[in-house]
């Protein structure tokens, strides 16, 4: 999986690290010496003399405090060396994306390069009124890459992402396995009822002993909560809040993938009455590993195989950890020797990076903050980082992007390389995202408050099961001989096409001539909609 011995790729390698350090007018020989008197020889940050020599063997791979001595000696940024040394912190969240999840995980969406270039887009000149529903490539159209630090402003906002687990989706149908959720942590406690008995309108993010789950709750007497099921028989469980839950915040957008991949699942540990614990955050590395381990209900073998899919997703052997290496992991308190396999960890163990790096001793506020150049760390292969001057700054706030971004509340630039994986397209377009965020009088209880959905082009053909349920039927998009658009389940019938319409108050099924009065657009793969 290309991880065997290359001379040619380990040569390449040091004479790139040899330049990132000439450009500080550093020599290998010097890093040697400082990490030597910072941290002494037999420390894991020494870095030693040989290192070009053993890069060009091709089967040495850096250790993570190893890489922070070189930031902090050269001043460079610590996950710019990463990147270097050819391993990327921000696969942990693409990564944990596209992995099954038995249980509901938290992601790392704090992995972002700063400097990385964004593709960006720019309003279309219109002369009508915003039609509710409308394909993003007759309002939007492309333009210069933007640096990721002038979206800050669009971009982090404090919020938190979780990834909806087959085996605690409490909140079933409404949110499905596989749904990324948006957690906005500053809620305020009037979204939780005061009423005895009562169960909360909004769905929120808990922690308790078994992980994290997101549910609606009720209260049966002050601190004291209850994680409501929907549908699905969850046994009911007294929560005392802080000391065995924790209430992280309230879900406010869901990006769901549809139709549902995987089938929800309750297990016994979950369906019977359990005895809450307190809830104990573990120092101990090891302690760390296996509690998250356990949390996440998975074994020893089921991590070394997912270890084994992040490989061949990577192409990359390096990311392979072997049951034995996890096992002395967890009970020698041995933090990995490769950085890769830190990534893998993090990726399966759903466990934020910097609680990784702060837990084997490395403390990255210490590490050096200035960017490697780009033309010394390629952040975006194929992509030119292009800064023009009217890069700088916000546009006003007046087009139809400026709209959809306030509606949006922010975007989670940390996705952006997931997008295949949630749609299942392998190059999606502009011309695949359609707007649907003016359509209230929805024809699916998934796209009630949607906002964007994501159209596979290529499957034209309509389907309709009769004896499914509605969140496993397939939802197309739709246009009419007007030039108007509508999203709907539909079948065809004797050259007919039937709208079939799920929608809260009574709707006739629509009947148009297929191919004369509409024509199908594709099928809805994903849905970005607010949870309200």
């Amino acid at each position: 999986m290309g991880t065997k011995p290359n001379s040619a790729r380990g040569a390449g390698l040091a004479e790139r690290v040899r330049s990132i350090l000439a450009s500080k007018n550093l020599t290998l020989s010097q890093i040697s010496q400082a990490s030597a008197a910072r941290f002494g020889r037999p420390s894991p940050y020494f870095v030693p003399h040989t290192l070009y020599h053993e890069f060009r063997l091709g089967t040495f791979s850096a250790s993570l405090h190893q890489v922070f001595a070189l930031s902090q000696v050269s001043g460079y940024r610590f996950s710019d060396w990463l990147r270097v040394l050819e391993c990327d912190p921000e696969d942990i969240s693409r990564l944990q994306v596209q992995l099954p999840a038995k249980r509901t995980i938290l992601l790392d969406s704090s992995l972002l390069d700063a400097d990385a270039p964004i593709p960006w887009l720019r309003n279309r000149t219109r002369g009508t009124a915003l039609p509710p529903i409308a394909p993003m490539a007759q309002l939007l159209e492309a333009t210069a890459p933007r640096r990721l630090r002038l979206l800050s402003e669009i971009g982090d906002r404090g919020f938190l992402y979780a990834k909806v687990g087959r085996q605690d989706a409490l909140a079933f149908p409404e949110l499905i396995p596989g749904s990324i959720v948006r957690v906005n942590p500053r809620f305020s406690n009037g979204c939780i009822p005061k009423t005895n008995g009562a169960t909360s309108t909004q769905i929120f993010l808990i922690e308790h002993e078994k992980g994290f789950s997101c549910c609606r709750l009720r209260v049966v007497e002050k601190g004291t909560i209850v994680p409501i099921a929907t549908s699905l028989s969850y046994a009911q469980v007294e929560l005392k809040v802080p000391r065995e839950a924790r209430i992280v915040g309230v879900a406010d957008l869901e990006i769901r993938p549809m139709p549902q991949r995987e089938q929800p699942e309750v297990p016994t540990d979950l369906a019977k009455h359990w005895r809450p614990r307190p809830l104990v955050k573990e120092k101990e590395f090891g302690q760390r590993l296996r509690s998250s381990r356990t949390t996440l209900h998975l074994s020893l073998r089921e991590v070394a195989e997912m270890s084994r899919s992040i490989a061949g997703l990577l192409a990359d052997e390096r990311y392979f950890v072997s049951p034995s290496s996890l096992c002395d992991y967890e009970l020698f308190n041995a933090p990995p020797r490769h950085l890769h396999k830190a990534i893998t960890l993090c990726s399966v163990y759903g466990l934020q990076f910097h609680v990784f790096l702060k837990a084997i001793g490395i403390v990255l506020a210490e590490a050096g903050t200035e960017p490697i150049p780009d033309h010394l760390v390629p952040r975006a292969p194929g992509t030119e980082s292009v800064e023009n001057p009217d890069d700088h700054g916000m546009p006003g706030w007046s087009g139809f992007l400026e709209q959809m971004l306030e509606r949006c509340g922010g975007i989670p630039f940390f996705l952006r390389k997931s997008i295949a994986p949630l749609s299942g397209l392998e190059r999606p377009s502009l011309e695949d995202f359609f707007w649907i965020g003016g359509e209230y009088d929805v024809l699916h209880p998934c796209l009630a408050n949607g906002l964007i959905a994501l159209v596979n082009r290529r499957d034209k053909r309509p389907v309709h099961f009769t004896s499914k349920p509605p969140w496993q039927q397939p939802v197309y998009v739709i246009q009419r001989r007007d030039e108007t658009y509508l999203c709907a389940c539909c079948g065809v019938e004797n050259g007919t096409l039937v709208i079939h319409p799920y929608s809260r108050q009574f709707r006739r099924s629509e009947h148009l001539r297929y191919h004369k009065d509409a024509e199908v657009i594709g099928r809805i793969v994903t849905v970005i909609r607010r949870l309200e």
